[in-house]
C-alpha cells in the first residue's frame, strides 16, 4: 500500500495520485513523501520509476533484514534503520525501515506500523521555512520519529530490571535468571541495529551529497545524538543485567549454603545419637550398664543431654 503526502507552504496534500508524485516534487517550495507499506514487487518498481531509484537500493528495499546502513547514488541516499514497537508490553520488536532521500522526496518502504504519519506530517508543517529548504527536514523528521520509537522500548526493559532487582533481593521470584538472560537477549537485539545506525548517520553527516542544506544537516546532527543517548542507555541497561544476574547466583549459592549448613547441624546431632546407641547395641557381655537398672534411662538421657548441648551450640553459631 502506497501513501502519498505532498507537503506544500505548511500544509498537507493527500489526494494527489501516485503517478503525479514525480512531477509534484519538482514545483517551487513542495516536498512529498511516499510511504510504502508491506509493498508488493510491483509497487516497489513503480516507486523506482517514479522517483529514479537505482536499481541497488531498490534490491535492497525487497529485501528485508537488511544492516542498517547508508548507500549513496548520483541524486539520492539510501538509508536502512529499525524502530521498536512493544506488542505485548514486554519485548520489543524491531521493524526495518527502508528509506530513500533524493531532491525534493523523501520515500520509505517498512512493514507493520513503525511511524506514524499524522505525528510526521504535523511536524512538517509546523515549521513551512524549513521544509521549503527541501527534502532535508522531512528526512530528519522521519529518522526522529524512528529512532525515538527505542526510548519507550527501553523504558519498559528499565522497569522490567528495575523489577527483577526487587525479586532478587525479596526472594520472591522463580526462574530469575531466564528472565534475565530474555531481557538480555532484548538488549543485545536492539545493540545490534543501534550500533550501525549510529555509525551510518555519522557516514550520512561527514559526507557532502549535496542533497540537504546546513540547517538540515544540524537537524540531522540531532538524530545522531538521539542514537548515541539509545546506545548508551542499552550498554547500561547490560551492566545491569550482569550485575543482576551476579547477585542472583550469588544469592542463589547463599541460599545453598544456609541449607547446608542447616542440614550439617542436624547430621551432626543425629550422629552423636547414633554414637550412643551404637555403643550400647553392642554385644559384649562385661559392659555395666547392659546389667543396670536404670541403663536404658541412661541411655536416653545420654542422648537427649548430647543432642541438646549440639543444638544450642549450632544454634549460637546461627547454624539453626
Amino acid at each position: 500500500m502506497i501513501r502519498a503526502h505532498v507537503f506544500r507552504k505548511g500544509r498537507e496534500i493527500t489526494d494527489i495520485d501516485v503517478a503525479d508524485l514525480s512531477e509534484v516534487r519538482h514545483e517551487q517550495g513542495t516536498v512529498v513523501w511516499a510511504d510504502v507499506i508491506s509493498p508488493t514487487a510491483a509497487e516497489i518498481a513503480r516507486m523506482g520509476e517514479e522517483f529514479g531509484v537505482h536499481e541497488l537500493a531498490l534490491e535492497d528495499c525487497t529485501h528485508p533484514h537488511q544492516r542498517p546502513k547508508v548507500d549513496e547514488y548520483a541524486d539520492h541516499v539510501l538509508l536502512v534503520g529499525y524502530g521498536a514497537k512493544s506488542d505485548d508490553g514486554r519485548h520489543p520488536v524491531l521493524h526495518e525501515v527502508d528509506i530513500i532521500a533524493g531532491k525534493g522526496f523523501v520515500l520509505s518502504v517498512h512493514s507493520g506500523t513503525p511511524l506514524d504519519p499524522e505525528s510526521i506530517a504535523r511536524r512538517v508543517c509546523a515549521h513551512p521555512e524549513l521544509a521549503h529548504s527541501g527534502s532535508g527536514f522531512l528526512l530528519y523528521v522521519v529518522l526522529d520519529e524512528l529512532v525515538d520509537t527505542f526510548f519507550p522500548a527501553l523504558d519498559l526493559i528499565g522497569e522490567q530490571v528495575e523489577d527483577l532487582e526487587g525479586e532478587i533481593f525479596d526472594g520472591e521470584a522463580r526462574q530469575i535468571n531466564t528472565a534475565i538472560y530474555d531481557l538480555r537477549k532484548d538488549l543485545i537485539a536492539i545493540r545490534r541495529v543501534t550500533g550501525p545506525m549510529r555509525d551510518a548517520m555519522v557516514v550520512l553527516l561527514r559526507r557532502d551529497l549535496g542533497l540537504f542544506s546546513r540547517e538540515a544537516q544540524r537537524y540531522l546532527q540531532d538524530v545522531y545524538d538521539h542514537l548515541i543517548r539509545v546506545v548508551e542507555q542499552v550498554e547500561d541497561y547490560q551492566d545491569l543485567t550482569s550485575n543482576a544476574l551476579e547477585v542472583n547466583l550469588s544469592m542463589t549459592s547463599n541460599r545453598v549454603n544456609e541449607v547446608a549448613k542447616t542440614l550439617t547441624a542436624y547430621a551432626a546431632i543425629f550422629a552423636a545419637i547414633t554414637l550412643v546407641t551404637g555403643i550400647y547395641g553392642m554385644n559384649f557381655q562385661h559392659m555395666p550398664e547392659l546389667g543396670w537398672r536404670f541403663g536404658y534411662a541412661w541411655a536416653i538421657g545420654l542422648m537427649v543431654a548430647a543432642a541438646a548441648g549440639l543444638w544450642l551450640y549450632f544454634r549460637r553459631k546461627q547454624w539453626l
